[in-house]
């Protein structure tokens, strides 16, 4: 004969059973918090091997991954003006095996494309900015004597001047609005897929002046190729005591600089985030790191969470307002 079990003790079986798999579920999720990292750790650059952002990625993924225990692996995702390697980011698990260095086209591409695949503050966790650097006015070497020269030249020749951007939409093609506004000249704007063909073209005469990171540039600058006309810093550089700031020629509006810094995909336990920040502040501690970074004009730095989430906001605002005010949209 079956005997069958009395309802009142079956739903009692059958709810210890359930809060059971709860119980084993919430630990699951709890071990990558405690643990992490067990196995080796994916640093997404949604650019190409060779740029500014693969570049740092490569100098601190070594001396990350031995403070970790773990290696940290750079994963090279171009494309899509960066959307294809950040998107990638955004999906993933937050399980902290698989992170993005950004640069400050995280916030630019959505202030300027709503059709952005992800959202720069709700899609990612924020562990911490690692540096910042201007950019700079580059131009063939010889073309002009110097900024005020370049300007006078645009002046006398309106919408004659070719300047090259890293693309329609990008940072680099905002500020050569911005310098057109407050400089009162016309260029011809050139966009271009990437700032490195663009610097090329600037490299070869093909085009008058170009943007950019003095990372990607330096190679081209240090063999004389490149002339620096100008920078967005706020103050003059002691690497270029004689190269002025846009605020100094006239331009205040044109004082920017560009970041890097790590996230992870949103949902990232924050045990994960607090020890991953403080292995990136260890690792800006060593001189060398920071060495190398003031090599390629690079202010190295430390940042904590929360002060990388006002960065994110602030910017994505500053960008919105300066995209409307130039007309630029990807719509």
């Amino acid at each position: 004969m079956i005997r069958t079990m009395p309802a009142a003790r079956r739903l009692l079986v059958q709810s210890t059973l359930a809060m059971s798999g709860l119980l084993a579920a919430a630990a699951a999720c709890a071990q990558p918090a405690t643990d992490w990292p067990t196995r080796p750790i994916e640093l997404v650059v949604p650019y190409p091997a060779g740029g500014s952002s693969d570049v740092l990625g490569r100098l601190l993924a070594k001396p990350l991954g031995e403070i970790l225990g773990q290696p940290v692996v750079v994963l090279n995702k171009s494309g899509a003006a960066t959307a294809i390697g950040t998107t990638f980011v955004a999906r993933a698990a937050a399980d902290g095996y698989t992170l993005l260095l950004a640069d400050s086209p995280l916030v630019v591409n959505a202030a300027v494309n709503p059709a952005v695949t992800y959202d720069p503050i709700k899609d990612f966790a924020p562990v911490g900015i690692i540096g910042t650097s201007p950019s700079f006015l580059y131009a063939p070497a010889g073309r002009v004597k110097d900024l005020d020269d370049f300007i006078a030249q645009a002046k006398a020749h309106p919408g004659r001047l070719k300047a090259a951007s890293a693309g329609a939409g990008t940072s680099t093609h905002l500020l050569l609005e911005l310098m057109q506004r407050e400089a009162g000249i016309s260029l011809n704007h050139i966009p271009y897929r990437g700032s490195a063909p663009a610097l090329t073209d600037t490299v070869a005469g093909i085009v008058d002046g170009s943007f950019s990171t003095y990372a990607s540039a330096q190679p081209f600058v240090a063999s004389g190729k490149l002339q620096v006309l100008a920078m967005t810093a706020p103050q003059r550089l002691p690497a270029f005591p004689g190269v002025p700031t846009f605020a100094e020629a006239g331009m205040p509006g044109l004082t920017f600089l560009t970041w890097w810094g790590i996230l992870g995909p949103d949902g990232l336990p924050q045990p994960i985030v607090d020890k991953l920040q403080q292995a990136l502040a260890q690792v800006m501690k060593d001189p060398a790191i920071g060495e190398q970074f003031v090599r390629l004009s690079v202010v190295a730095q430390a940042g904590e969470p929360q002060a990388f989430a006002r960065t994110l906001q602030g910017d994505l605002q500053r960008w919105r307002d300066i995209a409307r005010a130039a007309g630029v949209s990807m719509q």
